[in-house]
C-alpha cells in the first residue's frame, strides 16, 4: 500500500510539474509576443524620425545647392542605428533616391555606379589591395570610371534620446576631399512631419501648415444646408399625401474641442413654393463621431445624430398636416378662406458624412407625434417602436 501511495504521489508531482512548465511556456511565448510588438513600434517610429531627418537634408539641399550645376553623385552607403537591419537601410537608400529624383533643384544627380560599389582586388609593387571601388578611386580610374565623381555618405546613429544624421559627400580623386558636410539631429520622441516629396518644406513651415489645417476646422462653422423632406402616403390612399418639401437652412455649429467629436447645431429654415406652400423651421441637433475619437484631415467622416425641430408652414398644400380626412368640401372652404397654417414638432435621427468638415451628406428619419394618427400622413417605417412619416436628405457646405 505505501508503495502504491508513492507512486501515485510521484505521478501527481510530475503532472503538476509538466503543468508549471506549460504555464511557464505561456508566460514566455506572451511576454516574447509583446516584446516582439513593442519592437516593432519602435523601429516604425524611429524610420519615421530618420525619413524626417533625410527630408530636412534634401530641404536644405533646395534652399541652399551644393553645386552650382547638376553634379553627379554616387550614393556611397547608407548606416543606421545596430538592431534595426538592413530593411531600414534599404527603406532610406528608396527614399533619397525619390527625393533627389523628384527635386531636381537640388543640382544633386544621383547615378548608378556597379564598380564603385563592388568588391575589387588590385595588385601592384607594393602589394594586394582588397577595397570596395569607391574607397580606392586609382582602381577606379583604371576601370574606366570617371574620378570626377562624388560620394554621397550618410550615417544615421542613435545617441540616447536623439536621432542624428551624419551626412558628408567626397569628391572621387586619390586624396578624395570632403566638399561638404553637415549633422542633423532631432529627438526620438518627436512626431515626423511626413512631408511631401514633391513639396518639401521646413519644419517650421510644415507646422504651420498643420495648424492652418486645425484652425480652419475650429470648434465654430456656419453650414449651409439644402434639405428636402418626403412624407409617406397614407396607407388606405383615402387621404391626401402631403408634398416634398424644400428647405434652405442656415446657422451656426459648434463644437467644445478642434477633434470635434461631440458637436451641436442651431438652425433656422426657409421653405417655398409659389402657389403651394410656405414655411419656417427652428431646429437643434446633437452629433457624435463614429469613426474614431477624432476628426481626420484626410478621410471622411461618420457622424450620427438626433435632432429636434419646429416647422410652421402655410399655403394650399399644407392641408395635409391636419389631423381629419380631407373631403372635397373643406377643400372649396379653404379656397375662399385664407390659406392653412400649421405648426408641429418632430424629431429626427440620421447619419451625417463630413468631407474634410467642408461638404456633408445626410439621410435621417423623422417622426411627427402631433400627426401619428392624421390619415393624410402614412409611416415610413418604424424603429425603437416609434412611428417615422418623413425620410430626409441633406447636402452641407461649411463656412
Amino acid at each position: 500500500m505505501t508503495a502504491v501511495l508513492r507512486a501515485l504521489g510521484l505521478v501527481l508531482g510530475l503532472v503538476g510539474a509538466t503543468g508549471v512548465a506549460r504555464a511557464d511556456e505561456r508566460t514566455d511565448g506572451l511576454q516574447q509576443a509583446q516584446l516582439d510588438r513593442l519592437r516593432a513600434e519602435v523601429a516604425g517610429e524611429v524610420q519615421l524620425v530618420a525619413y524626417d531627418l533625410v527630408d530636412e537634408l534634401v530641404y536644405g539641399w533646395i534652399q541652399d545647392p551644393v553645386f552650382s550645376e547638376p553634379t553627379s553623385v554616387v550614393l556611397a552607403g547608407v548606416t543606421v542605428p545596430v538592431g534595426l537591419g538592413t530593411g531600414l537601410q534599404a527603406l532610406l537608400e528608396n527614399h533619397i533616391t525619390g527625393l533627389l529624383t523628384q527635386n531636381p533643384s537640388t543640382q544633386v544627380q544621383l547615378v548608378h555606379c556597379p564598380s564603385c560599389t563592388a568588391v575589387v582586388i588590385h595588385s601592384g609593387p607594393e602589394g594586394t589591395v582588397l577595397s570596395r571601388g569607391i574607397d580606392n578611386p586609382e582602381v577606379l580610374g583604371a576601370f574606366g570610371e570617371s574620378t570626377g565623381k562624388h560620394a554621397l555618405y550618410i550615417d544615421i546613429e542613435a545617441e540616447g534620446a536623439w536621432l542624428v544624421l551624419r551626412a558628408r559627400i567626397t569628391r572621387l580623386t586619390p586624396d578624395r576631399p570632403i566638399v561638404w558636410s553637415h549633422t542633423l539631429a532631432t529627438s526620438a520622441s518627436a512626431p515626423a512631419l511626413l512631408r511631401q516629396s514633391t513639396d518639401l518644406k521646413s519644419a517650421e513651415d510644415a507646422r504651420e501648415e498643420y495648424l492652418k489645417a486645425l484652425r480652419g476646422r475650429g470648434s465654430l462653422t456656419v453650414p449651409l444646408r439644402f434639405a428636402v423632406r418626403t412624407y409617406a402616403r397614407p396607407e388606405d390612399d383615402q387621404g391626401i399625401g402631403a408634398p416634398p418639401f424644400l428647405w434652405l437652412q442656415s446657422g451656426v455649429e459648434l463644437s467644445a474641442t478642434d477633434a470635434r467629436a461631440w458637436t451641436s447645431s442651431l438652425l433656422v429654415g426657409y421653405s417655398v413654393v409659389p402657389q403651394a406652400y410656405q414655411g419656417l423651421m427652428a431646429q437643434a441637433r446633437l452629433q457624435r463621431l463614429v469613426t474614431g475619437r477624432a476628426r481626420s484631415l484626410t478621410h471622411p467622416d461618420l457622424y450620427a445624430f438626433v435632432g429636434a425641430a419646429v416647422m410652421t408652414v402655410w399655403g394650399p398644400a399644407t392641408a395635409p398636416f391636419r389631423e381629419r380626412v380631407l373631403t372635397a368640401d373643406q377643400l372649396l372652404v379653404d379656397t375662399a378662406q385664407d390659406d392653412p397654417r400649421e405648426t408641429f414638432g418632430a424629431f429626427q435621427l440620421g447619419l451625417d458624412l463630413r468631407l474634410g468638415n467642408r461638404v456633408g451628406m445626410s439621410a435621417f428619419l423623422e417622426t411627427i407625434p402631433s400627426l401619428r394618427d392624421s390619415p393624410n400622413i402614412g409611416v415610413t417605417t418604424y424603429l425603437l417602436g416609434l412611428p417615422f412619416q418623413v425620410l430626409g436628405a441633406e447636402v452641407t457646405f461649411c463656412f
